[in-house]
C-alpha cells in the first residue's frame, strides 16, 4: 500500500505561520504525493506548490485522500482520526504537542513522511466506542469515543456514587469523585494518571478506573471490548447531576437522572506508524522523566 493523495490538517496554535505544515508539503511534494489542505491554509503559501489543492469542505478532503495527515497534538489526532475512520482511512500524526502517543513522528522528523510513497510503513487497528446520553429513554447526546468517557459529580471534589451494569446483569457500584470508561488507547491519558493500567493499544479492552475512591478495594476493572455498559449515578436527593466528558472535550453538565450506555463501536481507528514502536519509547522515556 502506497499514499497518493493526502489531507493535510494542521494545528494553527502549534504550527504558526504554517513552518511545519509548508516543510510537509515540500517532502511530500518531492515523492510525488498531492496535498489537500483546506482553504483557510492558503493564505500561507505565495505561491501554491504543484500538487497541493484546496478544498471548501472538509469532509470532501478526506474523502478525495488516500490518508489524512494531522500536524498538532494528541487532541488534534483523535479529532481527525475518527473522522478518517468514519470515511474508512487511515491517519499519520507528526508530534507538535507534548507525549504524542497517537504519533508517528516528532517534528525533527518531517523528511520521513517520504516512506508514505513507498509503503516503508504499518498501518494499527484501534478500537473505538461509541457512548450514548439518555434521559427518560431519549438520546440527548452521541459521541464516538477513541480515548475514554469521564463521568463524575458535578460539584468539584465531592464524592458521589455510580452504578456501572452490563448486559449480562453484572453490576459494579463506585463511591468516588467520579469514573473513567477508557479505550486502550486512553489508557495512557486521564485513566492512568487516576491510577489505571496501560494497555497495549491495539488490544481490544475495556478498562473502569475510579477516580479517587475512599476504598482500596474499588480498583480498576477490564472488561471485555464486547461488553455493553450503562453507567448511571445516585437518584437520591443528595445526588448532584453529573458532568460527562468525552475524550477531553464537550464537558458538561446532565440531570442526575441520566444513564450513559457505552459499546464497542462497528468503526475502528486505523493509524499510521513509521518506523519503530514509538508507544514503547514513550512509556519508557516521556513517562518515566523526573518532574
Amino acid at each position: 500500500m502506497t499514499i497518493q493523495k493526502i489531507a493535510i490538517f494542521p494545528n494553527f496554535e502549534y504550527d504558526k505561520g504554517f513552518l511545519y505544515t509548508k516543510e510537509a508539503v515540500k517532502v511530500l511534494a518531492d515523492c510525488g504525493i498531492a496535498s489537500y489542505l483546506h482553504e483557510n491554509g492558503r493564505a500561507f503559501f505565495a505561491e501554491i506548490p504543484e500538487g497541493v489543492r484546496f478544498f471548501a469542505d472538509e469532509d470532501a478532503m478526506i474523502e478525495a485522500s488516500d490518508a489524512v495527515l494531522v500536524l498538532g497534538g494528541d487532541g488534534t489526532m483523535i479529532n481527525h482520526s475518527l473522522r478518517a475512520a468514519e470515511k474508512n482511512k487511515a491517519a499519520i500524526g507528526v508530534n507538535l504537542g507534548h507525549l504524542g502517543f497517537l504519533m508517528a513522528l516528532e517534528r525533527t522528523e518531517i523528511a520521513s513522511l517520504r516512506a508514505l510513497a513507498t509503503g516503508d510503513f504499518h498501518v494499527e487497528s484501534r478500537m473505538l466506542l461509541d457512548a450514548e446520553i439518555r434521559l427518560k429513554d431519549e438520546v440527548i447526546h452521541r459521541q464516538r469515543i477513541l480515548n475514554d468517557v469521564v463521568i463524575a459529580s458535578g460539584v468539584r471534589s465531592k464524592i458521589a456514587e455510580f452504578s456501572l451494569e452490563s448486559q449480562t446483569g453484572g453490576l459494579l457500584a463506585y463511591r468516588a469523585d467520579g469514573v473513567i470508561i477508557a479505550t486502550p488507547t486512553g489508557s495512557t491519558a486521564y485513566s492512568f494518571s487516576a491510577g489505571g493500567p496501560i494497555i497495549e493499544p491495539t488490544a481490544s479492552i475495556v478498562s473502569v478506573t475510579p477516580i479517587c475512591p475512599p476504598s482500596l478495594l474499588r480498583r480498576s476493572v477490564l472488561l471485555s471490548a464486547d461488553t455493553k455498559l450503562v453507567v448511571s449515578g445516585s437518584t437520591r436527593d443528595a445526588m448532584t447531576d453529573i458532568h460527562i466528558t468525552m475524550d477531553g472535550k464537550n464537558g458538561r453538565l446532565f440531570p442526575k437522572e441520566a444513564e450513559i450506555h457505552i459499546k464497542k463501536s462497528e468503526y475502528t481507528a486505523k493509524i499510521i506508524k513509521i518506523g519503530t514502536n514509538r508507544f514503547y519509547d514513550i512509556l519508557e522515556t516521556k513517562l518515566n522523566k523526573k518532574s
